[in-house]
């Protein structure tokens, strides 16, 4: 029989047990919520069409990625950030598809690496889709097969940074959208340098990548690359996906090559107002076979909707804006290039070149310099340069856009108000410093003091600094990757001082947790 002492201590300790589990109750709703992951992957699937294979990866939400190829072995990696795996891999179906194997690893603590280990080189094209009756939040990563082209996809086939989006006090105003055009790409390598090694299909999506990156980075601005691997997109569709992205402009990054080795120095391209009267009789006379559109970001017009003379006349006025501003806006960028290199030609050029025959957007090809040039080319063989052209790229587009900008953008609202980061003018004929900060809408003090002038006097030619009430941009590094392969008598620490990147940056590119190497083993080389 339980006497009521006996009873009595049981209670209490029965008592106690469950305070003890209510405070580690309380204990764990108290975590930091920065132990949770936005984007946990649920599942991944794999399945082959007749000319590519399609990897869908569930996620909990939208999620923020990089997509990149290596070779030699030829792999594909798909790198998810905040995020950690839950989908078992080791059950995918792969037959019949060139992915040979499938393996994931947790990358810098938060971050999830999968790779996908090929049978051979294929073109990726990745994008991301919202939540569906069916299905929740998933990145799509198609593998094209070389010789077939990715379609063309939205805007959202490039993830957008957080600084490209719009902030509170701006959140009813749009961004510029900006389409980076690659020259060349796949089996056409367009120009080969003076060694037979440099090549101009490498060169453009390293600068391209580089504007990208400095464009992403900066309020009111939405980069969006054409091309964004080494494959090849066809002339005519190029302008196209800039059109359905809706851009602001279309820039296509070049670079020349000559018979002499003295060539040198960058030239603008607009298209030819000759060029653009043909083109127009052209798009007149097929388009009861096309859906030809006009008005840009604005909106779609059909040609099939008018008579030929008036769908001429609408043409016409199109096209003579698009060259009117394309010329403007080379001008800015030839400015703000030459600070930087060598000009070929002081003033935008025009001709006959089929990326640039978009009658609804500014468009340019710009040549950044002579690959024949054994000097120029070693330059734009060089990461800093590929940069230090990017900048200057990007800061001509952001002061044509500054001068110019269209309406309902958060750079309109930002030259209203003055807002916006710092940026560069160059001094034209005809200018004074009174002239100069009106047409900026700053005072007189503000430029002096941003320029450490004493006076009002200013000088052709001369760069000034125009201030901003923002935050000067974000400058990031491309994200270049190149591999190394450990040879016998190599350290981690050498490695390291041979690329010029930090160990701790080493080690984190390539999830290892000392610096034990092997021969053979193969490295990931980060940026920096």
């Amino acid at each position: 029989m339980l006497d009521y002492r006996t009873w009595h201590q049981k209670t209490d300790i029965a008592t106690l047990t469950q305070a003890v589990w209510l405070c580690l109750l309380f204990c764990v709703a108290l975590l930091p919520t920065s132990l949770t992951f936005a984007g946990d992957i649920r599942d991944l699937r794999v399945w082959r069409s007749p000319d590519y294979t399609r990897v869908v990866i569930d996620v909990d939400s939208h999620v923020e990625y990089s997509v990149f190829v290596l070779e030699n072995p030829h792999r594909v990696v798909i790198d998810v950030s905040d995020s950690r795996m839950f989908a078992d891999i080791a059950e995918l179906d792969l037959a019949d598809s060139p992915v040979k194997s499938v393996r994931s690893a947790a990358r810098n603590q938060s971050d999830t690496r999968i790779v996908l280990d090929m049978d051979g080189a294929v073109n990726p094209s990745s994008f991301t889709l919202p939540p569906s009756e069916e299905f929740g939040d998933r990145l799509v990563v198609d593998l094209y097969d070389l010789g077939t082209e990715p379609p063309a996809r939205p805007a959202e086939m490039t993830p957008t940074s957080p600084a490209g989006r719009q902030t509170i006090a701006s959140a009813s105003q749009r961004n510029i959208v900006v389409a980076i055009d690659a020259g060349h790409g796949g089996d056409d390598p367009g120009a080969i340098g003076y060694d037979g090694r440099i090549r101009e299909k490498d060169v453009a999506l390293a600068i391209s990548r580089a504007v990208y990156e400095r464009l992403r980075n900066i309020p009111g601005y939405e980069p969006v690359m054409i091309r964004q691997g080494d494959y090849y997109v066809r002339l005519q569709q190029r302008p196209q996906l800039a059109r359905q992205n809706r851009a602001d402009i279309f820039l296509s990054i070049h670079a020349d090559s000559f018979s002499t080795s003295r060539a040198e120095g960058v030239t603008v391209y607009a298209l030819s107002q000759t060029i653009a009267e043909d083109e127009n009789i052209r798009r007149v006379a097929e388009k009861e076979n096309s859906a030809d559109l006009l008005g840009g970001v604005s909106g779609d017009t059909s040609l099939k909707n008018f008579e030929d003379d008036l769908a001429l006349t609408l043409l016409d006025l199109s096209m003579t804006w698009s060259i009117e501003q394309s010329v403007a806006a080379g001008s800015y960028i030839l400015n703000s290039m030459g600070t930087v290199a060598r000009l070929r030609r002081d003033v935008p050029q025009q001709g006959n070149l089929w990326v640039l025959r978009s009658p609804d957007i500014p468009s340019l090809l710009i040549e950044t310099g002579y690959l024949s040039n054994p000097t120029e080319a070693k330059r734009l063989n060089s990461a800093d340069y590929q940069r230090r052209l990017a900048d200057a790229i990007v800061q001509g587009v952001m002061n044509y856009f500054y001068e110019r900008p269209p309406e309902g953008t958060l750079v309109a609202w930002q030259k209203a108000n003055n807002q916006g980061p710092d940026r560069q003018y160059v001094v034209q004929r005809g200018d004074s410093l009174s002239l100069i900060a009106q047409r900026h809408n700053v005072n007189m003090s503000q430029l002096r003091a941003a320029n450490s002038l004493r006076g009002d006097i200013v000088q052709l030619g001369q760069t000034l600094t125009i201030p901003g009430g923002g935050p000067v941009p974000v400058v990031s590094a491309p994200p270049t990757v190149s591999e190394h392969t450990i040879s016998r008598g190599e350290t981690l620490s050498g490695i390291a001082q041979q690329y010029r990147v930090s160990l701790s940056r080493l080690r984190e590119a390539n999830d290892l947790r000392n610096d034990t190497i092997r021969i053979g083993q193969v490295l990931l080389i980060p940026a920096y």
